[in-house]
Parts: structure tokens; sequence; C-alpha cells
């Protein structure tokens, strides 16, 4: 670590146009600025030319997730993940619920990033959720059938991008076993 003398004096530099911003940002103890996102709609990114998908399914979930990838710009890249239950009459619990579901009941319907690339902004959803009253409780749920989320990240141009997945379907009657972090990667275009 710099000495504290050595560390005012390079803010003193830099404050007085001597020293550029990127010299400053690495130097000891000084910590980058936050990444800004540029600003996308769902419209924008739904609308994206995607490249080839891969795919998990797991047969306790009764879920087929498929996940494929378009760059925005030269920097930005967006995650599009399906999830699609496989049977009729089941939902899929909102982005938005916490983690550990509502006193344990459901599992969030998530797309994080757990390597090769920089997790940026909000997780976008292609449906919105409505409030479905079940266990004296009321959950957050998408409609039946299959929802798509899409995630904007940074990412280096043909590198590998980890993804953990998390979601768990039910129906009225009954739900599937939840999915929580399980791996699915894929190559950024």
């Amino acid at each position: 670590m710099m000495p504290p003398i050595h560390r005012r004096a390079a803010i003193r530099l830099f404050l007085l146009g001597a020293v550029p911003l990127t010299t400053a940002i690495f130097l000891p103890g000084c910590t980058p600025p936050p990444v800004a996102e540029p600003p996308v709609t769902l419209e924008q990114v739904a609308k994206l030319s995607y490249g080839p998908a891969v795919e998990q399914f797991q047969e306790p979930a009764g879920v087929k997730v498929t996940l494929s990838a378009a760059r925005l710009d030269a920097e930005w890249v967006v995650l599009r993940a399906s999830y699609a239950p496989t049977e009729e009459g089941y939902h899929l619990y909102s982005k938005d619920m916490p983690k550990e579901g509502i006193d344990g009941t459901g599992r969030p319907t998530r797309l994080e990033i757990a390597g090769g690339a920089i997790q940026v902004g909000t997780l976008l959803a292609d449906r919105e959720p409505h409030d479905l009253k079940q266990y004296d409780q009321v959950l957050p749920v998408y409609p039946e059938g299959p929802v798509t989320l899409y995630r904007l990240v940074r990412a280096k141009p043909g590198g590998d991008i980890a993804t953990s997945l998390t979601y768990m379907a039910c129906s009225s009657e009954l739900c599937n076993a939840p999915v929580e972090n399980a791996p699915l990667s894929i190559q950024a275009p």
C-alpha cells in the first residue's frame, strides 16, 4: 500500500490535472468508477439477433431453459434465458421474489453471472408478474407458461460466460423441485 503522503500527493496531482484519470484509478487504494450501463429497453433487447443457444433440462424441475447471447455493441452483451415449464398449467415465480422464497415457498426465476463477464443493471422480464394467493400467502408469479429474462453484461468477444440459474415451477396442485444456482455457460458473441 502506498504511504499516506504519496496517496495525498497523487490525489493533488490528479485534481490539478497533472495526472490523467487512468493513472489515478490504478494507484493503490483507489477504486475504479462504477460501470455506466447503456440505456436499453425490453423492446430493444428482444429484437437483437441472438446466436446459437445452449439448453438445460432437469427432470424433477420440469423446466427447459434455453440460453443465448447477442452483442449490443463492442462492449456490451445481452444474455437471453427462456424458462419454459414442460407441462401445461405451470407457472414460474417472479424474478423479484426473495432468494429463499416467501416463508420458504417458491424460488425466484433468476439469471446471474458466475464468471467471465461483469453483471450490470436490472434483470428484464418479457412478462409481468401477478399476485397469486396460495397456502395463505400472496406470491408474485408469472402467468402460466414460459418467461424470458434478459441480462446486460460486459464481456470480451469469444469469452466464456458462466451463468447461475435459479427457478421453480408450480401448478395450482403441486410444485416441482426448485433449481438453485445451476451452472450453464455460453460463449460471448
